[in-house]
């Protein structure tokens, strides 16, 4: 795409915005806690789009998103919101599901960074209507909310106009609709689902099934036509036909306790005893698992507050988060292990945060930052010969770890020159000073080695 189209698309996106908060009569809600991200949407709106008025309600407190937007929606006729994956160290994948339920005229973008895919299709699937990964461009930013307020193109906009023809009951013209989209779009998986839609609504539901089965089949991944058949396939009684269905959804979106327990159901109706039981069990576990993750958010939060001011306390707490995952520790705990075992060191207990880091290295055995860790803990016991070993390890594994650090470079070349390895030791004092001439106690240290 060429400069001068891109700033034309731009210029689109940017329209579509202007037009949703001024004519439409539409506001954003952002409920996030990151004043970056807020700082940079209200620039984007006041600035970069001049928008008048006050177009953005800020929301900090998790327990307050659904008043705040009940309470805007009495003056406002469409809502964007703005929602972290994680607030205050919860996940609000339960509240997306309550605002989507409870709120028609609500339109949802949930801010992430890094998150398993899994995670995200599942919230999809409860509601989502777009995802913002940050940091993130002002530019990339408004072409993410015009496309959540409406579709960006023609085909987009007859699929809109089809879908409300659905959801005022105007069935015909629907399917006058959804023939038009294919004509368009020929094979379009959204031009099959509103022409399902507009059969079922006229009772026709051999015809729904098919049409759903054509946007399947056209959208293998696409969740939204399987839920559709699996809820036709309830319509008519076909439990082995939903069954099917809801099977091939749990494949694509396997955190979804709820239909896991769908499908022990129907599996007790079919005398499949065992693989109901099995399918509830899993349910449990997940539904557990999600909440001893909150737990473990909640308590990890708080030891950071004491880290620096009371490692006892800070122990406590790091202690509750990994206890609370039980067997479910995986490699994003790791950090958890890591702050655990600082907590342990500010308190003399080195021996302690060795077992730690050995667990953890259970877990991920050649990271680097615990073997540096559990390195620092032998050297303050004094035990410079285990401590060497670690930091020869490392630097086999990762030979550039340190090397743009003075701290760890000279942490390093300490223990080398306390475990009687002057070679190396030099050579990390040397880096230590190349990245800063005035670092005193590596020249000190490089001076003693010379002596």
């Amino acid at each position: 795409m060429s400069q001068l189209d891109m700033k034309m698309k731009l210029k689109q996106y940017e329209q579509t915005v202007i037009e949703y908060l001024g004519a439409q009569g539409g506001h954003f809600i952002v409920a996030s806690d990151d004043q970056t991200f807020v700082g940079i949407l209200r620039t984007t709106l006041l600035k970069q789009l001049a928008i008048s008025g006050d177009p953005l309600t800020s929301v900090t407190d998790p327990d307050y998103i659904l008043k705040v937007i009940r309470d805007t929606s009495l003056r406002r006729k469409h809502l964007v919101v703005f929602i972290e994956r994680m607030m205050q160290g919860k996940d609000t994948s339960m509240l997306v599901r309550q605002m989507k339920n409870t709120f028609a005229n609500v339109k949802i973008i949930i801010l992430t960074g890094e998150t398993e895919r899994q995670r995200l299709v599942l919230l999809h699937e409860i509601g989502a209507d777009n995802f913002i990964s940050k940091p993130i461009s002002i530019n990339t930013l408004i072409e993410k909310i015009a496309f959540t307020i409406k579709p960006q193109g023609k085909l987009g906009q007859l699929i809109d106009a089809a879908k409300a023809l659905v959801a005022q009951g105007n069935f015909e013209t629907a399917l006058k609709a959804a023939r038009k989209i294919l004509e368009v779009k020929p094979n379009s998986a959204a031009g099959y689902l509103v022409m399902g839609d507009a059969w079922q609504g006229l009772g026709k539901l051999d015809k729904a099934r098919e049409s759903f089965e054509q946007a399947s089949e056209h959208a293998n991944l696409y969740m939204e036509p399987l839920k559709k058949l699996a809820e036709l396939h309830k319509l008519t009684g076909d439990m082995n036909e939903r069954l099917r269905y809801l099977e091939r959804l749990d494949q694509l979106s396997p955190l979804n306790v709820e239909r896991k327990v769908d499908m022990g159901e129907i599996h007790v109706e079919l005398g499949n005893e065992e693989r109901a039981e099995e399918l509830f069990e899993t349910a449990v576990q997940q539904a557990t698992k999600d909440a001893l993750n909150y737990i473990g958010e909640i308590s990890e939060k708080i030891a950071a507050v004491y880290s620096s001011r009371a490692p006892h306390k800070a122990e406590k707490y790091y202690r509750q988060a990994l206890d609370a995952k039980g067997s479910h520790l995986d490699h994003t705990d790791i950090a958890t292990f890591n702050r655990l075992g600082i907590a342990l060191r500010r308190q003399g207990k080195w021996q302690q945060a060795i077992e730690e880091y050995e667990k953890a290295l259970h877990i991920t055995p050649d990271d680097p930052n615990l073997m540096y860790n559990m390195s620092m803990a032998y050297a303050e016991g004094r035990q410079f010969d285990k401590a060497c070993s670690i930091v020869m390890r490392i630097r086999q594994i990762t030979p550039s770890f340190g090397s743009m650090d003075k701290t760890l470079s000279y942490n390093m070349g300490i223990i080398f020159s306390r475990g009687r390895q002057p070679a190396d030791a030099r050579v990390l004092f040397e880096n230590a000073l190349r990245l800063d001439p005035s670092f005193e106690k590596a020249q000190k240290a490089l001076e003693n080695l010379e002596s």
